[in-house]
């Protein structure tokens, strides 16, 4: 039997790397992970997920219609409703992870079927619980539960609300720093920028027209600075990875009418084949949204 703490580790450190190459993980790549020789799987269809190699669960999946969660994520920590009493041995498995402050994965999904995609948050904690409105309080901060984020409770049992209100829990308002609070913003806000930037230009590049969405992104065309309350989508635009990092470096722009300007810095050292690739869209129009309001801001981006 393999040894359940390093396969929870080896868990966490697996969807940790997948983090690093998307900003939403597509569904395709959360089957399972190796281990010690064999496949173990990561998460289930939504809710509670204990692998067969583990007594205690490994990860919690929220779908976009999952009827046990809240959103938005109040600051870095989310209410998460018990599963019903036909299933309350998971929910005896999630207290056990409370009281052992055990880590778990928390898959939140961004993107719908047919093609679903999921932020990840790694390691999270349950930091406890409220038997009579039957709700869990999950730290998605990734720190354990008494370090920089959160002073340490003494109970796991807490008194939560039912229902939210725009003051509630007032546990999380206190419990959570602005640092955390603003990266578990700006993850999901990155994501859900990403997926209406790249719905809106049909998945496909703006410049060389590529559509293979696990190679696209978002990129901004208005300085990124903290998470808002509505996607703007005109202060984006979907690239694929290779004009995304052209854009970024300032070799790729587009004019006010939306043609593409490549400008190659006179000390760069680049071969006449990779010069050739980039100078090939150099005058080509940019393919937008047939919704001109969506179409990227002109006076930000364009870099005379």
């Amino acid at each position: 039997m393999l040894d359940e703490t390093r396969i929870r580790l080896e868990a966490i450190h697996y969807v940790r790397q997948l983090r690093e190459r998307w900003v939403a993980v597509p569904a395709a790549e959360l089957q399972h992970f190796p281990t010690g020789g064999r496949r173990v799987f990561l998460k289930g269809q939504q809710g509670i997920f204990k692998p067969a190699e583990l007594t205690d669960p490994l990860s919690i999946t929220s779908t976009l219609d999952s009827p046990y969660t809240d959103d938005p994520i109040e600051g870095s920590r989310v209410l998460y409703d018990f599963l019903p009493p036909s299933r309350e041995f998971e929910n005896t498995g999630l207290k056990r992870c409370a009281e052992a402050e055990l880590p778990l994965i928390y898959f939140l999904q961004v993107k719908r079927r047919p093609s679903p995609e999921y932020v990840i948050f790694a390691p999270v904690f349950v930091v406890g619980w409220d038997d009579t409105t039957r709700r869990f309080l999950i730290d998605l901060s990734e720190q354990k539960p008494g370090d920089v984020s959160s002073s340490a409770l003494l109970l796991r049992q807490l008194t939560l609300p039912a229902i939210r209100t725009p003051d509630s829990p007032m546990e999380i308002g206190e419990l959570s720093t602005s640092y955390v609070i603003t990266t578990v913003q700006r993850r999901l806000y990155q994501a859900r920028f990403r997926n209406a930037v790249l719905d809106a230009y049909r998945e496909r590049c703006a410049v060389c027209g590529l559509r293979i969405r696990a190679l696209l992104d978002a990129a901004h065309v208005v300085p990124d600075h903290d998470p808002k309350q509505v996607i703007e989508i005109s202060e984006g635009i979907a690239l694929c990875g290779t004009h995304l990092r052209a854009f970024d470096a300032h070799i790729l722009c587009y004019d006010a009418d939306y043609n593409v300007r490549i400008e190659l810095p006179e000390r760069m050292t680049i071969g006449e084949g990779e010069r050739s690739m980039l100078l090939a869209f150099a005058g080509k129009r940019l393919e937008l949204p047939k919704d001109e309001s969506l179409w990227p801001v002109v006076h930000v981006s364009s870099r005379a």
